[in-house]
């Protein structure tokens, strides 16, 4: 019985030692604090300005007229007026909440995205594409 306890003892200290040296490797080990940061960059770099209809996009992209900006802290706004949060969802696009709590989808594809349904300040067939940096 005591030959089984000072074993039990022994392996206890040497499993203690094996823990606390693995998770020293794993502190100098550098991580990614975000895996997604490349998406989120994506789309918090610069603002995406309305492009179909033409409504001077370059415009959008320098003051903000009929553009959104995302910041890194998930927060949007759009045309300078409408703000509220914003998420990536699994498949790559946004989700957003304004701050009144509509709930709307915009659907990303590359450098473009556009909203999945028409709310009172977007309509379908608005396209939006990603300012040059």
């Amino acid at each position: 019985m005591k030959r089984a306890l000072q074993r039990s003892a022994a392996i206890f200290a040497a499993l203690t030692v094996w823990l606390s040296a693995s998770s020293q490797i794993r502190a100098e080990e550098p991580q990614e604090l975000n895996p997604n940061a490349d998406v989120m960059r994506l789309f918090t770099s610069t603002r995406w300005s309305m492009i179909v209809p033409d409504k001077d996009y370059d415009g959008g992209c320098v003051v903000g007229f009929l553009a959104f900006a995302f910041s890194p802290t998930g927060y949007f706004t759009f045309n300078n007026k409408i703000r509220g949060s914003w998420r990536i969802d699994e498949l790559g696009n946004l989700k957003l909440r304004t701050r009144d709590g509509l709930l709307f989808t915009m659907l990303v594809d590359g450098q473009n995205m556009r909203s999945s349904r028409t709310i009172p300040f977007l309509s379908r067939t608005m396209i939006f594409q990603r300012c040059p940096e």
